[in-house]
């Protein structure tokens, strides 16, 4: 805007310029006094050039720029006003529209005072008129030989000038205090347009971020089958190339077009899965014309058979679990019943060797049955942790003096270090328990060779990069078989033929219950090592 201005003075000067030059004997400006004219808009396009040079070097600064801009147009115009005959010339209408250019790029105030001073000079120019005239007259003897009386004189007899000078002062302020008003509303609708146009971007880029990272596939066509929008995850599903918004639907994947139509045709709800490629899975399509604007268009939603399946056997096994869960604490009762009867049975003077060994059969198996069920158990009350902030050394030299009173057989080599020293991790005391009774009794169990005695090493620190507090739980045995290694943490997965399978089933469980992790990692120096990756410890602050 400002810069336009510039030109348009520019373009001005020029034009008074080549109206002045092109008649001589009839001239429409200047004709009062030429050569005054020629030199005020000489000066005036000279300034317009200066000022033009300035917007883009913003040397000084635009706003003293245009504070310069409107005292240059005031005194510029007033003289050619002057020169072309006064109140009387078209030109004044040139100095309305300098002052309603000020309006738009300055203050209020400022445009109120260029109004004021606009109407000044012009009033002082018509003053300095009146008062030569009347020394013209004063000298030719046609009137009073008083130059002051004369001046009055003329300005008592002028009495369209005075209606002339009202009109144009009431003008000025008019245009100026317009402008103002007309420019700041439009530059606070422009902010508003400016404002909501960037809402509506962020909108549409977040509407595009959520459809594109869909886990289900999102395709929408118009009615002539003509692909709209194509998210990445119905890219995938069809494996589709690269494609562009336009491209046909049926180029796409014909089979997908097929129930297009046979959906339109019927117009049922429910579609029947299709595979766009032998490699590829079925696809479960579901079709939804748009509302509005976009009713002719039709939202195609594609999933993935596979997952549709694997939601439902989760939903079946949650289902089943609260049921086994509810099972196994129905025939706890019965259990221990049976285990109290073969004990006592055991004991019996009377029994025979024989029907004592059954006894003790149907003892252990009893007490391994129980051990199943408590696991199972465990496993239903697993979201029921109550984390809290845990010195990991103080807590770990506790449950060393508690486990190594526990196991059956061997006492096992045992050694942990902490590092740092005040180390903490956030755990629930009794689940982290039992997750390392888990870890260390299958380290026993399993992680020491033939003959030897079981060597435990707990090792926690904090992890590098990330800084998460880990712990390292390894052993000197043969390690893991790598056939074995994918299964280990699946439930009721063993070697052991009295084994239940759910220890480390269970602690993942807990451990993920923490927010902490629990993976399987091979011990280059033999051996195997089970890492618990633990959530921060919240500060102490935050725990009182």
């Amino acid at each position: 805007m400002f810069r336009a201005t510039n030109i348009y003075r520019l373009v001005l000067a020029t034009l008074l310029l080549a109206a002045f030059a092109i008649d001589e004997q009839n001239r429409l400006f200047g004709k009062q006094d030429p050569r005054l004219f020629l030199g005020a808009a000489s000066s005036y396009m000279a300034l317009a050039l200066i000022a033009i040079a300035g917007s883009f070097w913003r040397r000084p600064p635009l706003m003293v720029q245009a504070h310069l801009q409107l005292l240059a147009d005031l005194a510029a115009l007033t003289v050619m006003i002057n020169a072309s005959g006064g109140l009387t010339s078209s030109l004044n209408s040139l100095l309305i529209a300098a002052v309603a250019a000020s309006g738009i790029l300055l203050p209020l105030s400022s445009a109120l005072l260029g109004a004021a001073l606009g109407f000044f000079l012009v009033t002082g120019s018509w003053l300095v008129d009146r008062w030569q005239a009347a020394q013209a007259l004063a000298r030719a003897g046609r009137g009073t030989s008083d130059w002051t009386t004369g001046l009055l004189n003329q300005i008592e007899n002028s009495t369209d000038d005075w209606v002339r000078l009202g009109i144009l002062g009431a003008v000025l302020f008019i245009a100026a205090g317009l402008t103002h008003t007309l420019a700041e509303r439009a530059r606070r609708s422009e902010a508003l347009v400016r404002q909501r146009s960037i809402e509506l971007l962020e909108v549409a880029e977040l509407n595009q971020g959520i459809i594109r990272h869909l886990q289900n596939g999102v395709v929408v066509v118009d009615a002539a089958g003509q692909i709209q929008l194509l998210n990445d995850t119905a890219q995938t599903l069809l494996d589709a190339p690269t494609t562009s918004p336009g491209m046909a639907l049926a180029a796409l994947s014909p089979p997908l077009t097929q129930r297009l139509e046979d959906w339109r045709l019927s117009n049922s709800l429910e579609s029947p899965p299709f595979r766009p490629a032998e490699h590829r899975p079925e696809l479960i399509p579901r079709f939804t014309r748009l509302s509005g604007r976009q009713a002719a268009n039709v939202l195609i939603l594609l999933e993935d058979s596979d997952q549709v399946a694997e939601r439902l056997q989760q939903i079946k096994l949650a289902a089943l679990g609260r049921l086994t869960a509810g099972i196994a604490h129905e025939i706890r009762n019965p259990l221990a019943a049976i285990g109290h009867a073969a004990q006592l049975l055991e004991e019996a003077d009377d029994i025979s060797a024989h029907n004592r060994r059954l006894a003790r059969i149907i003892y252990d198996n009893v007490k391994r049955a129980n051990r199943i069920i408590g696991d199972v158990l465990d496993l239903a009350r697993r979201d029921r942790g109550k984390p809290e902030r845990l010195d990991l050394g103080l807590w770990l030299e506790a449950f060393r003096l508690e486990f190594l009173r526990g196991p059956d057989g061997p006492t096992p080599d045992w050694r942990h270090t902490v590092d740092p020293a005040d180390l903490a991790v956030s755990f629930d005391p009794h689940q982290l328990r039992q997750v390392l009774w888990n870890l260390c009794a299958n380290t026993c169990q399993h992680g020491v060779k033939p003959g030897a005695i079981p060597h435990l090493e707990l090792c926690a620190c904090l992890e590098s990069g990330r800084g998460r507090p880990i712990l390292d739980v390894r052993d000197a045995g043969p390690g893991v078989s790598a056939k074995h290694i994918s299964h280990l943490f699946e439930p009721f997965f063993t070697t052991r033929a009295r084994g239940t399978g759910l220890g480390l089933y269970l602690a993942r469980e807990l451990c993920e219950a923490n927010r902490a992790h629990l993976q399987y990692l091979p011990n280059a120096g033999g051996g195997c090592c089970f890492r618990i990756t633990f959530a921060p410890a919240s500060p102490l602050s935050e725990m009182d």
